[in-house]
């Protein structure tokens, strides 16, 4: 199997759409001028479209995709270029998934994996996008940020019937930060925060531009393709364009860019809710350099 894959990884809700704007508008224009149609080049892995093949290898493993001991059998082939149908030397691959095994068959491995861009979010944040995004209460967003068998069935597969469904295994927010990040396979990383995407994003585009570098890519009118980079990622002008013509990955009749801000959980989260996730991650939270508002660590 050849390395072919760029992953675009990151939990829900923490700006996987927003990073995957700016390489498609770095890879895929001459201006950096974002438009949605420019998505389609960087494809959520778990489709069931990518899982045909297993319909006529067994008929009983494709109707039970839902299964992650069933659809792990078939990771591996899924994301090769033959099954992708992909021609080229690399692509961009989106995925909500952890980096797990199961029945030891990896996710993803070292043999078909070029990079990891993986794009972090302050969890307490995070809760009240999932909030707006799933239709779920605070409480049950803050128990599916520490549940380990944290799954769903994504998006595009939302008109089949539910046993065809690949499933994503999410799992708690560190479980899934660390499993992307733990160095289980050699590989070039870029770690990026949502907050600094948003907050410092000349800067940050400069960084996953120079990570780029590092496999000889080169790119041209750069200072140019970088300020419309700025301007067309803006999180109010995607937010006015989606109300103009609408955004495919939006679920439950939900706005998919809602506010794209950070410390919104300062006013929105109880006290009881915040200590009870910084309590729970303080160390992780402490590394990523995010703030501590009632937790003291002992």
């Amino acid at each position: 199997m050849s390395k072919h894959i760029f992953w675009i990884a990151s939990y829900p809700k923490s700006g996987n759409t927003l990073l995957r704007s700016l390489i498609t508008s770095l890879f895929f224009t001459d201006d950096g001028v974002f438009d949605f149609k420019l998505l389609k080049n960087i494809p959520v892995i778990e489709s069931t479209n990518n899982l045909n093949f297993v319909k006529k290898i067994n008929t009983q493993d494709y109707n039970s995709l839902h299964k992650l001991e069933i659809l792990s059998k078939y990771w591996q082939r899924m994301q090769t270029k033959e099954n992708l149908k992909f021609d080229g030397d690399f692509m961009f691959v989106k995925t909500h998934h952890a980096l797990v095994k199961i029945l030891n068959n990896s996710f993803a491995t070292k043999e078909n994996t070029l990079g990891i861009i993986y794009i972090v979010r302050d969890p307490r944040d995070v809760v009240l996008s999932m909030c707006n995004h799933f239709n779920f209460t605070i409480e049950k967003s803050i128990d599916n940020l520490f549940n380990k068998d944290f799954g769903t069935f994504w998006e595009d597969s939302v008109n089949l019937f539910e046993k065809q469904r690949p499933t994503t295994l999410i799992s708690s927010w560190e479980s899934h930060f660390m499993s992307w990040n733990r160095y289980v396979f050699d590989c070039p990383r870029l770690i990026i925060r949502f907050e600094d995407l948003v907050y410092k994003k000349k800067e940050t585009i400069k960084k996953i531009i120079d990570f780029f570098k590092n496999f000889n890519f080169k790119f041209s009118n750069l200072d140019r393709k970088i300020e419309n980079m700025i301007t067309y990622s803006d999180f109010n002008h995607l937010k006015n364009t989606e109300n103009k013509i609408g955004f495919d990955e939006a679920v439950n009749n939900n706005s998919f860019f809602n506010k794209g801000t950070k410390g919104q959980w300062m006013d929105k989260l109880s006290n009881e809710q915040i200590l009870r996730i910084e309590k729970t991650y303080y160390h992780l939270l402490k590394k990523l350099n995010y703030k501590i508002k009632l937790y003291k660590n002992a």
